[in-house]
């Protein structure tokens, strides 16, 4: 804009001095196509430093979800923003499209999931039927089993549904009481086997939750319980204690705290902080009888408690004890976002 311009300027002076136009007047002419180059540099100046404000604002603005910049950019009159504003926008169209179609696989990856499921429970529960109608040592030793491969099957269930942004869970006002009980008759035969001792307090208190997840995630504890339980010959009995209390009580952050401990191996201090690691078995989980452990169970406990709006946490004593809290909030509001 400014060399057109200087050039027109000086071919305007070149022909007002061949004509013979006064000094005073060219100077004037010159002076106004100088004001009008200023004035149109201070306006294409104020629209560019305008636009590139805006995507300034636009990128804090969407820090969550970049693809929305060019929606809250309007498309600017001058070429170089013109280019900048439509590279936004082909990026923020090819970023939907992609995202679109990684959450249709991923719909239809938990869909496959939960036929496989359903289809899968089918012959274990004939086979536990069947099990059950022939008691025996070995017949004990295939229920067993069978209760391991059940037990898998619903972590792959949960994993599936908790890797997806549906909202397939439902939070309802329930006793924690209810809840606990159902997840403790669901695993009963295997607390039983690791011989462990059950005690109850404090549970006659209303939660927010979706009782089916809850009961998923109090039964992977139980399990951890029961696998990494004091070893035979110690002086402890097996143990596993369920505790519910109210912390900060008539404040707007008052929680229903519910903890579950038990007296077996503990967590080394330095496995501790990555339990909650997708596939990390730690210490306790290569040793042993262990090795096979899959390294899902907390890490889907912290998960599923996250999509309910559920707090959890864990302290150990290695040797000793470990307890997991899980923290549900009491005011009704917390769960706007998650009720029904």
């Amino acid at each position: 804009m400014v060399v057109p311009t200087l050039l027109s300027a000086f071919l305007v002076w070149v022909v007002l001095v061949g004509v013979g136009v006064e000094r005073d007047v060219r100077v004037l002419v010159l002076a106004l196509m100088l004001a009008a180059l200023v004035f149109g540099l201070v306006l294409d100046y104020g629209r560019r430093s305008d636009f590139w404000r805006s995507v300034s604002r636009a990128v804090g603005d969407a820090a969550d979800d970049a693809l929305a910049v060019s929606d809250l950019v309007e498309e600017p009159g001058f070429a170089e923003g013109k280019v900048c504003w439509q590279a936004l926008d082909a990026v923020s169209r090819e970023g939907y499209a992609r995202a679109t179609s990684a959450m249709r696989e991923a719909s239809e990856y938990r869909e496959y999931i939960e036929a496989w499921v359903h289809e899968a429970k089918t012959p274990i529960a004939a086979a536990r039927l069947i099990v059950d109608n022939n008691p025996g040592k070995v017949s004990s030793d295939i229920s067993r089993e069978l209760i391991r491969i059940d037990g898998y099957v619903e972590q792959a269930l949960f994993y599936a549904r908790s890797a997806t942004v549906d909202r397939d869970y439902s939070i309802r006002e329930v006793m924690l009481r209810d809840i606990v009980s159902d997840a403790l008759r669901a695993h009963a035969r295997t607390l039983i086997d690791a011989g462990m001792s059950v005690e109850r307090e404090g549970l006659d208190v209303p939660v927010f939750a979706d009782p089916k997840w809850v009961a998923f995630i109090l039964g992977q504890l139980f399990e951890n319980a029961a696998k990494y339980r004091a070893p035979e010959g110690s002086s402890r009995t097996p143990s596993l204690r369920l505790l519910a209390s109210r912390d900060s009580v008539g404040e707007a952050r008052e929680l229903v705290l519910l903890r579950v401990e038990d007296n077996g191996l503990g967590i080394e201090p330095q496995d501790l902080p990555r339990v909650f690691d997708k596939g990390f078995v730690g210490k306790n989980g290569r040793l042993g009888g262990q090795s096979k452990s899959t390294g899902l169970g907390l890490f889907l406990t912290r998960r599923l408690c996250g999509k309910m709006g559920l707090g959890v946490s864990i302290e150990s004593e290695p040797g000793s004890w470990t307890r997991v809290t899980l923290a549900f909030p009491a005011d009704r509001s917390h769960y706007v976002d998650y009720l029904d």
